[in-house]
């Protein structure tokens, strides 16, 4: 196997690890979360919602936002310092690894620097046609605010159906412990993928005369976006393209490319797999031609699947160079085709 596929292996299967480990960082945002709770309960029983009122929801929703900006803020205080301290593990990891593939001496990275950087540095996040270009801050600022709305509209909905003021606060606490914090785990697996995309990047970047590109790389399973997917084996130049993460929960990943003058062997080099290890050199799309029917369906969708199949469609038209999904409109408009 070459070094490229060597690298494809180890990177795909360290990714999986990096999942384990965000998905504990997580965990250190619930007192945040819980004590959020609490206090939106609290604020929600200190005030007569049996009537709507326009000032007086008003004021409970000032109270709502402030106690969601603390918590935000909270969470951000605790998350930056694992991310910061994750880069420099992120970065050092990758050059070994990348050691290991090349046969030339690689150059490190300002581990200092990369850490000091970590809360400055912006990623771009595509949800369907909305593109948000935000920090990690930036996106625990969007939680808060989304959460609030999410309250509010709760709230509305209690008034109009004529609940309690008690049964309104008992479902908006229900409901933050659960998809509010859901939400909050998601941004702190995000931004995990983010520090360690980072701290990749930075170490390309320094040794880039000994590499030729980077290759996006997704994980082989049914929780991948199709439009993350659709860029599986794309090669891109150092530090151009998209980036990862594209979307929240978005587990891609980039994998340098070795320039041949440098490359070294390495035997037995696998991907990883739902199904466990697949040859490296496997694309997402090939991949996915050999699973079951039903498999098919729920990654793609019913109409997606027969474009997929009966159209002979590669799963790289589904989407943009960027990683925006063509709706089924656009793409039966870029192809020709119609749905039988």
């Amino acid at each position: 196997m070459s070094a490229n596929t060597y690298l494809i292996s180890a990177s795909t299967r360290h990714q999986i690890l990096i999942q384990r480990l965000a998905r504990g960082y997580s965990k250190d945002v619930i007192p945040a979360l819980k004590r959020m709770q609490r206090e939106i309960k609290a604020a929600l029983l200190g005030h007569d919602l049996t009537s709507f009122q326009t000032a007086r929801l008003s004021a409970l929703m000032a109270e709502i936002k402030l106690i969601t900006n603390a918590a935000a803020e909270e969470m951000t205080a605790v998350t930056i310092p694992n991310m910061q301290e994750f880069a420099v593990y992120e970065s050092q990891f990758t050059q070994k690894m990348l050691q290991g593939a090349v046969t030339i001496q690689l150059a490190g990275v300002n581990t200092t620097a990369l850490a000091e950087s970590i809360p400055l540095r912006r990623m771009t996040l595509v949800s369907g046609s909305k593109t948000t270009t935000t920090t990690m801050a930036g996106m625990f600022d969007t939680f808060a605010a989304g959460a609030a709305r999410e309250v509010e509209s709760a709230v509305v909905a209690g008034i109009t159906q004529g609940s309690t003021t008690k049964q309104i606060a008992d479902q908006v606490f229900s409901m933050v412990g659960s998809r509010t914090l859901a939400q909050a785990k998601t941004v702190v697996v995000t931004a995990t993928n983010q520090a360690g995309s980072i701290a990749r990047a930075e170490l390309y970047k320094a040794n880039a005369d000994v590499l030729k590109g980077e290759e996006w790389v997704a994980v082989l399973d049914s929780a991948t976006r199709i439009e993350h997917a659709a860029l599986d084996g794309n090669i891109y130049p150092i530090g151009e393209g998209p980036q990862t993460p594209l979307g929240y929960n978005c587990r891609c990943i980039r994998v340098p490319v070795v320039d041949d003058r440098f490359a070294a062997l390495r035997e037995g080099a696998t991907r990883a797999s739902y199904q466990g290890p697949v040859a490296s050199t496997r694309t997402y799309g090939g991949w996915l031609r050999d699973q079951p029917k039903e498999f098919q369906v729920e990654v793609l969708g019913p109409e997606r699947y027969k474009l997929f199949n009966s159209g002979g469609l590669s799963l790289d038209k589904f989407a943009d160079g960027q990683g925006r999904l063509y709706t089924l409109d656009e793409l039966r408009a870029r192809e020709g085709m119609t749905l039988q």
